[in-house]
């Protein structure tokens, strides 16, 4: 090609050039403004009208709605009654599904008749045991945009067991004489596709 022609087409080059790298550049800076303005899934979550702070919650139960007995005033526990309490748990401001596990530290009651005799959902939902004192759930993010929330009851049994009565007397002068459960709610989100493994023991 004649060095004439080179200055006729050179201009063009420089032009197309220009223009090329003005358009990526846009486009590089139309994606980056997109990605940085992503917004970030909200996670709140209430346990007993508690806002949980963190993935896990240590607290004690010391509301248990006693069954009426002869032997002991009505609303008090002692040896040889039974009753329940309850643990609701509200997502509702959370933007991703989550799973629940429910853990009760039965060791305060060591040398006792204590028991828990279930744990179920109220609403026919479905609570499954995956540990010893273990009980999950999952709570699908469809469920919690229609604003529901999983309400767990408790069933309790404390046997009177006279050969065990020092201990019981020792549950008895608790703190304040309230009967307490210490429970751990450990919350996280849940992936899909992951499973419940249920608890095979005694």
């Amino acid at each position: 090609m004649r060095k004439k022609d080179w200055l006729i087409i050179t201009p063009f080059f420089l032009i197309f050039a220009i223009f090329y790298v003005n358009w990526t550049y846009g486009l590089f800076e139309s994606n980056r403004t997109d990605t940085s303005s992503m917004e970030i899934a909200k996670w709140k979550v209430k346990v007993n009208d508690d806002i949980l702070n963190g993935s896990t919650s240590s607290f004690v139960i010391d509301r248990v709605t006693w069954s009426t007995n002869a032997n002991v005033k009505e609303g008090k526990a002692a040896p040889g009654t039974s009753g329940y309490f309850e643990i609701e748990i509200d997502p509702n401001e959370t933007d991703t599904s989550i799973r629940y596990d429910i853990t009760f530290d039965l060791s305060v009651f060591d040398g006792t008749a204590f028991s828990i005799d279930r744990v179920e959902e109220v609403d026919d939902k479905e609570i499954i045991r995956t540990g010893e004192n273990t009980y999950s759930n999952i709570i699908p993010l469809e469920k919690i945009r229609q604003n529901e929330t999983n309400t767990i009851r408790v069933y309790v049994t404390w046997d009177n067991d006279e050969s065990k009565n020092e201990k019981d007397s020792d549950i008895a002068k608790g703190e304040n004489g309230k009967f307490k459960i210490p429970v751990d709610i450990h919350i996280t989100q849940h992936v899909s596709g992951e499973e419940l493994i249920p608890y095979i023991g005694e």
